[in-house]
């Protein structure tokens, strides 16, 4: 696990080191890439890697996190389903590379808890409004972000010239604008 807190030099080593990972992941496939060439490409000494990060896969943990921050900042008090799905494709269409470094280092899973949980977040209005305990609301959360997740997948690597109002129009007429508990 990343280790980065607020210090504001590890933040910025930090960032020294994502970026080094984002040049190398526009050339090379994520698993070609090595922790020496992250170090060489960023500038930072290998103590300064392992005192904040493991391996690779927890660079890309913490790229993660980061687009998700900036994610639920861009949202603000934003609750309306499509504009908050509208915003995900927006956001992890300009992190295509990184998107598919996730799933190459196995962490799909990581990925789609912490969808789930921004998902939950923003739209904890459904599960008062329909009256959902808590059982449901976590099936309901979880296999949406299983299926916002699937679909992002399909769109950057089999339809990747469709942008998000495109891949957002799709997912509404395959499976309607609001989610299937709220028809009567």
């Amino acid at each position: 696990m990343y280790r980065i807190g607020n210090d504001k030099r590890k933040i910025q080593s930090a960032n020294l080191i994502c970026s080094g990972m984002e040049e190398l992941m526009r050339t090379q496939d994520y698993h070609d890439i090595s922790v020496t060439q992250i170090i060489n490409t960023s500038g930072v000494g290998r103590a300064t890697f392992y005192r904040l990060f493991d391996d690779k896969s927890d660079v890309v943990l913490y790229q993660m996190e980061m687009v998700f921050t900036e994610l639920i900042r861009r949202m603000g008090p934003q609750t309306d389903p499509n504009v908050v799905v509208q915003s995900l494709f927006d956001i992890w269409l300009s992190q295509k590379g990184l998107f598919l470094s996730l799933i190459k280092a196995n962490l799909y899973g990581e990925f789609q808890t912490q969808l789930s949980y921004v998902i939950g977040e923003k739209l904890k209005f459904i599960k008062e409004h329909v009256g959902l305990d808590d059982r449901n609301w976590q099936y309901f959360i979880h296999i949406r972000a299983a299926m916002l997740f699937t679909a992002l997948r399909v769109a950057i690597t089999q339809f990747n010239e469709d942008n998000s109002q495109d891949i957002s129009n799709t997912l509404n007429e395959l499976f309607g604008k609001q989610p299937l508990i709220f028809k009567s």
